[in-house]
Order: structure tokens, then C-alpha cells, then sequence
């Protein structure tokens, strides 16, 4: 309890500190919005090609791939934060205090699921507003938000563990940059029957595209539990490596 307890309180000053400079959410959530509204225009017809067939509007197609985008760049520059409060002494300060040493890593993680959450969201209710549908309704929307949080911690270790090892913002920024293309390079534009055959075998690893797949079914067709548990089993591999690199490269900054 009183871990939960001191990540309630470690987590309000984060979830705070996003909300009080709205310009962070509306840059996040910007461009998977141009790209929404961009490309279900310029490339509507692609859906003639045989790959597409039961994938409805290409809008419909592309809008799970947006949401995931939205919690990929939400978490690129989440070590930053981190890396702020240990320059600036704070996070000194929060180790001479009695408190459970994790509970600073946990206090990042939980407001940035939620504020993940909301911004995926986002980019869901203006899908439906463009004229994309839930085919699994509110409990389906649910879903999705929900794993698209849990993606978002989980990847957020790309920006956790660079920053904590090298204690360089520019590091980490570049870093985050470098890892854009594994987005790019999954299902979220095409099926994987239009795209080479090496990066076919490269998305069978790819947690993205599972991830994607589960909330195209979520939107598409119905609870598939299959493609769902799937794009559940890579989130969790994705946080036990991830995350677990965050543990360590946090034990070793705060030794």
C-alpha cells in the first residue's frame, strides 16, 4: 500500500507537469493527425488492390495505425523528464526521502499510460468523426485505448534507458529518431502482402504491427482473441526487455 500510495503522489506531479504545457499533447498528437487526415485522402483508392479486400475504407485501414503512432511518439522523449529532475537535484532529494526507490520510475510510467490513454483517444473519436467505425462499440474503444497505453510503457524504455545510461538529452532525442522507422516499417500503412519479403520476416517480430493488427480487428471485425492475445503477449516480451533494461539502467544511475 504504501508503494501505491507514493506512486499516487510522485505520479500527480508528472501527470501535472504535462498538463500544465498543452503545447506537449497537441505536438504529439499533430502529426499522427496530419497523417490521418492526409493520407486516407491521397491514398483512398489503394484499397482496390486485392490486398485490401475486407479492410473497408483505407481511412479505416490506416486509423489503428495512427493510434499506435500517437503512443510511439508520446513515450520518444519520456526519459527526459527523468533526466531533468536528476540535474536539477530533485531526484537526489526523492532518494534521501524513506520512500520505495521504484516508486519514482513507477510515478513516470502510470500518468504516462493515462496521458497516452487520452492522447490515442484523440486520434479514435476524430477517426470516428471521419467516418472510420468500432465494430466491438464502447467495450472495443476500451480495448484499444487500453493497449495502446500499455504499448506505451512498455516502449517507453527506448527513451527510459538512453537517458538514465548516458544522462545526454541529445542522446536520447537521437536515439528516439534512429527508432522511427520500426514504426514505419510495420503493417500501419499497407498488409504485409504488399510490402518486401524481408521486411515481412522483420514484422513477425515487429510488436508494432501485432499491436496494430489487434486494434484493426478491434475496429474491423470483433474481439478476435487471438490477434489480441498476440498483440498482448508482444506488449508484455517488449516490456520485460525494455523495461527491464529501464531497472537496471536506474539502479546504476542511483548506486
Amino acid at each position: 500500500m504504501s508503494f501505491a500510495y507514493e506512486t499516487w503522489i510522485l505520479g500527480q506531479r508528472s501527470f501535472w507537469r504535462v498538463v500544465r504545457v498543452p503545447a506537449n499533447p497537441v505536438g504529439i498528437i499533430l502529426f499522427p493527425l496530419i497523417q490521418l487526415f492526409v493520407f486516407s485522402q491521397l491514398f483512398r483508392d489503394i484499397v482496390q488492390l486485392p490486398a485490401f479486400v475486407g479492410q473497408g475504407t483505407y481511412l479505416q485501414y490506416l486509423a489503428p495505425g495512427q493510434i499506435l503512432f500517437t503512443a510511439f511518439f508520446a513515450v520518444a522523449w519520456a526519459g527526459g523528464s527523468l533526466l531533468a529532475d536528476y540535474r536539477n537535484g530533485y531526484l537526489d532529494k526523492l532518494r534521501a526521502t524513506p520512500i520505495h526507490r521504484y516508486a519514482i520510475l513507477a510515478g513516470e510510467l502510470v500518468p504516462l499510460a493515462i496521458s497516452v490513454a487520452v492522447m490515442s483517444g484523440t486520434i479514435l473519436v476524430v477517426s470516428v468523426l471521419l467516418g472510420a467505425r468500432v465494430a466491438t462499440g464502447i467495450p472495443g474503444a476500451i480495448l484499444i485505448l487500453a493497449l495502446s497505453a500499455a504499448f506505451g510503457v512498455a516502449w517507453s524504455g527506448v527513451s527510459f534507458i538512453p537517458a538514465l545510461v548516458t544522462k545526454n538529452e541529445q542522446a536520447t532525442s537521437t536515439l528516439s529518431l534512429l527508432l522511427f522507422p520500426v514504426a514505419f516499417m510495420s503493417t500501419a500503412f499497407v498488409p504485409p502482402e504488399l510490402i518486401p519479403d524481408w521486411l515481412q520476416t522483420f514484422n513477425g517480430l515487429n510488436p508494432i504491427s501485432y499491436t496494430i493488427e489487434a486494434m484493426r480487428v478491434l475496429m474491423n471485425v470483433g474481439f478476435d482473441w487471438p490477434v489480441i492475445g498476440r498483440a498482448v503477449v508482444a506488449i508484455i516480451g517488449l516490456g520485460l526487455i525494455l523495461q527491464g533494461g529501464t531497472l537496471w539502467a536506474f539502479r546504476r544511475l542511483t548506486a
